[in-house]
This record gives C-alpha cells, structure tokens and sequence, in this order.
C-alpha cells in the first residue's frame, strides 16, 4: 500500500512538471505573425469619376503571416536567392530618359522571373492569395481592400518594371507595384501604382493611416484594358521625381519626397468589382541609378 501511494504520489509529480514547464521561445515564423499581424489592410481610395467613387475603408486588422500558410500581404520574405545579373554602367547624366527605359538600361541589376518559391510569402490570408505556379506570381485579390506581397531588395534610385497579366476583371479592379517601403517588417509607408482594368494609372503615398492621391486616376490609351490583357508598368525614382510608364510609354512624372530613402518593393491587388480578381506576374526586375 506505501509503495502504491509512493507510486502515485511520484506520478502526480511528473504530470504537474509537465502541465506547468515553462515553454520556450515560439518559433520564428509565429514572431512574425505576432509582429505583423495587424498590417495587411489598406484602405482602397483608387480617385473615381464622381458617379463610382469609392468610400474608403478603415483598416482592418490582419489574419496571419506564415509565409508557407497564410501570411499578411504586408509582410516580408527571407532574403532573395535571384543572382543578380551583372550591373550595368550607369548613364552618364542623372536625366531620366522620355523613351522605353528597357531598351536603353541595358542588363538589369536583379531580375526575378519567378523560377524559385522563396522570394516571396506565399500561401491566404484575408486580402490576398499568392502562388508560384508555372513561372509566375499568381495574385488573387479576396477583399476590395488592398493587399500586398513585398521581397527583401532595397533600392533608392532605381527603374522597376513589372510584366502583368490580367485574369477576369471589370472597372476599378486594379493592381500594381508598390515602392520605397522603409521598413519591409511594418508594410506601413510606401508609394503605389496602380493600373485600373478599365485602363487608368494613379499613384498613391500611404503613410500608414492615410492614402495620400498624387496622381487620380487618369485613362491612357498605352494601358491595355481589360480582361486577359498583359501590361508591362515602370516606374522611375530619381530622388524626389517620379516618373510613370505604361508599356514603355511615359505617363507622367511628379514631385513628391514623403520617401525619398531606400526601400522595398513588392506587388499589390485590390478585387474591387470582380470576386477573386487574379493577375499573373511573369517578370518584376530592376535598374539600379538609371
């Protein structure tokens, strides 16, 4: 009988070590879902004619940010595994140039042309779905509110280009590059350019509260619109001047120097009017002090 109370006595022992050993450190992708969790929504504030113009939204508050489960579309990839190409010879004046970039920049600095799964968070969360499938990006937008991918290279100075392809869409559906992200951990600060399906740009500066409109959203005949349509969109940064592109064709430059620091860059869907409105990006690459 004492050797049975002993035994269970010791036994109880075990089991109350275990219910209350102190636990370690969660992992590091569950850090990250705490770190970012609320940075996912964007209030959509695309400039309309007065008949649609949208309401904007207040920010909501973000699901998860596993990369291979469910990450935020605010959040950070690991370091890119891309080789960079060789860099070119910069041009010998700082003037950025009226023609098609592409064809005068020569090699790009890096270039991704989506052969590999790890340079950007994958997986669904509540604003965005994102895969890797057969050389492309695949962005399907699941709220009207904007959401976004972003990879890990920093750049002040630079031309980006992004090859674009939509599925399905109508009207105000929209997508783009979005550039100058400070800190790519926060998502909160940036510029966005956006193409509509109805063939508009516009270019936004979000602070993290507010979508500031520097360019409305404004049609041009160099955007292909519609659906099952290819876009490809550049944008040029060159301290505090901006500069547009459409297919090689310049749109518009501005001013602004709310970001005029390094950043990151990433991909962003806004499903406006069409469920599920997905694009396929083919190609994202970039210029260095073009």
């Amino acid at each position: 009988m004492k050797w049975t109370a002993a035994w269970m006595f010791a036994a109880l022992a075990v089991g109350a070590c275990a219910m209350f050993q102190p636990q370690g450190p969660p992992p590091e992708g569950e850090l990250a879902t705490r770190v970012s969790g609320t940075l996912t929504a964007i209030p959509p504030v695309i400039t309309l004619p007065p008949e649609t113009q949208a309401t904007p939204e207040a920010p909501s508050p973000t699901a998860t940010s596993e990369p291979t489960q469910a990450p935020p579309t605010a959040t950070f990839t690991p370091e890119p595994s891309v080789t960079p190409l060789p860099s070119f010879t910069p041009l010998a004046t700082p003037t950025l140039l009226s023609g098609d970039p592409r064809s005068q920049l020569g090699n790009p600095t890096w270039r991704d042309p989506f052969d590999a799964t790890n340079n950007w968070p994958l997986g669904e969360d509540d604003f965005t779905r994102a895969e890797i499938e057969d050389g492309q990006l695949v962005m399907t937008g699941l709220s009207t509110t904007d959401g976004w991918r972003l990879t890990s290279p920093e750049v002040h100075d630079f031309y980006i280009e992004m090859t674009v392809e939509t599925e399905s869409c109508t009207s105000t559906d929209h997508y783009g590059l979005m550039v100058r992200v400070p800190d790519r951990h926060e998502a909160n600060q940036g510029y966005l350019f956006a193409f509509t399906c109805d063939g508009r740009y516009s270019l936004r500066a979000w602070d993290g509260e507010t979508m500031t409109s520097l360019v409305p959203a404004t049609a041009n005949a160099s955007i292909l619109a519609g659906s099952d349509k290819t876009n490809r969109m550049g944008l040029m940064a060159d301290g505090d001047r901006l500069v547009l592109y459409a297919n090689g064709v310049q749109l518009r430059e501005v001013e602004d120097d709310a970001y005029d620091e390094a950043g990151s860059f990433g991909v962003f869907v806004g499903a406006r009017q069409t469920a599920d409105f997905t694009i396929r990006v083919s190609e994202i690459a970039y210029w260095e002090n073009p």
